[in-house]
């Protein structure tokens, strides 16, 4: 994979984050900025490819003893090339996506009465903001996996194509 397209997902990811979490901000205010199924498929789109890509770039070849299994010749690496300021604002952003997801929880159980117009539209904010904090928290993932990637192309010099790593 090459240093700019790994850059332009790494790029399109971190949109993905802020706009879920721009979302979550409009959605603990009591607004519902955008309708649930065009935020979260928007959200999906700007941060899968670049999860994908940080997770596919993270994969390191395994050194010393050999593993049992005969397929096993690479295993994925968390993003420990990152600088400590980077590690740490990435887990203070994906905590606080998982808090933003899981706090949804409470309003999700709720059996809204029939007609009860706010009850419906409160649900639905929960619901909303349950899927964004998953995809935001993969997100923050998926950014800090390719910046990593990229911290470690830059500082070593060296490329790994992605039909080397396959072949």
């Amino acid at each position: 994979m090459s240093r700019r397209l790994l850059l332009l997902l790494d790029v399109l990811c971190l949109a993905g984050v802020l706009w879920c979490g721009a979302l979550i901000a409009g959605l603990l205010g009591g607004r519902t900025l955008v309708a649930t199924g065009v935020a979260v498929t928007v959200a999906a789109v700007l941060v899968l490819p670049g999860f994908t890509a940080g997770i596919v770039t993270n994969r390191r070849a395994l050194r010393g003893r050999r593993p049992q299994s005969w397929f096993i010749r690479d295993v994925w690496a968390p993003p420990v090339d990152l600088p400590r300021w980077g590690l740490v604002t990435a887990g203070a952003a994906l905590l606080a996506f998982w808090i933003a997801g899981m706090s949804a929880f409470t309003g999700i159980g709720e059996n809204p009465r029939v007609g009860d117009r706010v009850a419906l539209e409160r649900q639905v904010r929960h619901e909303q903001r349950f899927a964004l904090g998953v995809l935001g928290g993969v997100g923050v993932g998926g950014t800090a996996m390719a910046a990593s990637t990229l911290v470690r192309e830059r500082r070593t010099g060296t490329r790994r194509s992605l039909s080397a790593r396959t072949a």
